[in-house]
């Protein structure tokens, strides 16, 4: 009889992880609210500041290419427990930066555990759910992660303001909120450390880039970095736009209609989860994901009055959020065997923090040089196409394995 498992409950641990995700992301998006008092604090524009969360895609980027061998010394677990230390370390350094240099490396820090924590919970969900028939569910709950720490963070920021007195206070109190998470992650979420290490090291390391050996799977990068672009401008930069005299909300309204996005992005996420299950051309959809991103990056920062300003959130939401799961699903028309999707999936989030890291600086730079907010829509617009374009001839490349697929079942 086979040893019986010394992991604990399955649902009960993956809860703790996706809290702990939510935790984590929380002290991730405590920036863009604070960004004007940031910009005031550390005497910086728009360009510098925009580095404020560029940095953590720099960090993103740079710790890819490690994290696999990472997980094979520490397990998941541990990857998520370095994930909150780097959160707490994020906390503590920024607010005690003393310029904004200093600063900007405490971000890095917290894209380092951004990093861990995207590998950490798929391998957790694999390990907790052994069947994987039944890791649909929780890994579509894993998936809201982001939203769930950036939904609290954005419509409560006014709130802790108010009660500390300062964008120091957010920190601290992001600080303490990491730090029971720490407590909570190693001594209530039980994983067997011999079952989490046998499973990350059974297949060996498996390196991001080899995922990148292809043009098709190359296509699918450059568009993640494309959304990325696009998404990263406006969860950075849209609530200090919001309270520009231009728009003129005031802190608490803007960040609320920016948290919008993040509510409208769930309800696309099931949308187009819904579609990519009944239309046998998928590669089709990712080109109609494409379009409708394209034009949410045009129109982002184009209208100033507040009712249209509720418009273009609930939009901007909509048709960013649909083109990840796109991309995903169309991850297995880009290699030819089990294993070589495996990897184009590893290689992925190359190109989504490849796309993050310019976008806020670039946006903040055009601002500063122009006054005009609307000129954004000019490079939002150009990458924007490219992603279109390089999903059509992903499209012709590979639209017919798809459909063969789709009329053998």
């Amino acid at each position: 009889m086979a040893e019986k498992s010394k992991t604990g409950n399955a649902w009960l641990n993956f809860v703790l992880v996706f809290v702990m995700g939510a935790i984590f992301a929380i002290g991730f998006f405590k920036v863009p609210p604070a960004m004007g008092s940031l910009m005031e604090y550390f005497q910086c524009g728009l360009g510098e500041a925009g580095w404020f969360m560029s940095a953590c895609s720099v960090a993103g980027t740079v710790i890819a290419f490690a994290t696999g061998a990472i997980q094979t010394k520490i397990g998941p677990k541990g990857m998520l427990v370095a994930a909150l230390v780097c959160m707490a370390l994020d906390s503590l350094v920024g607010v005690l930066a003393p310029n904004v240099e200093v600063f900007i490396a405490s971000r890095f820090i917290g894209g380092l555990g951004n990093g861990f924590l995207a590998t950490a919970g798929p391998t957790l969900i694999a390990l907790l759910f052994k069947d994987p028939a039944k890791r649909g569910l929780p890994n579509s709950i894993w998936a809201c992660w982001t939203a769930a720490g950036s939904l609290i963070m954005l419509n409560s920021y006014a709130l802790i303001l108010g009660a500390t007195g300062s964008w120091q206070g957010v920190w601290w109190v992001c600080l303490a909120i990491v730090v029971v998470g720490l407590f909570l992650t190693v001594f209530c979420i039980r994983v067997d450390h011999a079952e989490e290490m046998e499973m990350v090291t059974a297949g060996g390391d498996v390196k991001p880039w080899a995922g990148l050996t292809s043009l098709n799977s190359w296509l699918l990068v450059i568009v993640f970095a494309c959304f990325a672009f696009i998404f990263s401008v406006w969860s950075a930069m849209a609530p200090t736009y919001l309270q520009t005299p231009l728009v003129g909300m005031d802190m608490a309204a803007a960040n609320s209609v920016s948290s919008i996005t993040t509510v409208t992005g769930i309800v696309g996420s099931l949308i187009i989860g819904v579609v990519l299950t009944k239309v046998k051309n998928q590669p089709l959809v990712l080109v109609g994901t494409m379009v409708l991103c394209t034009v949410a990056g045009v129109i982002q920062f184009v209208f100033t009055g507040q009712a249209m300003i509720i418009v273009v959130a609930v939009l901007v939401g909509l048709f960013t959020n649909i083109v990840p799961p796109a991309l995903f699903s169309n991850a297995q028309w880009a290699a030819k065997t089990p294993a070589g999707v495996a990897l184009v999936m590893a290689a992925l989030p190359i190109g989504s923090n490849f796309g993050g890291i310019p976008a806020a600086p670039i946006a903040g730079a055009i601002v500063e040089s122009t006054g005009s907010w609307a000129m954004v829509a000019v490079p939002l617009g150009i990458v924007g196409v490219i992603g279109l374009v390089c999903s059509l001839v992903f499209m012709a490349r590979c639209g017919k394995y798809a459909t063969g697929a789709a009329r053998e079942q």
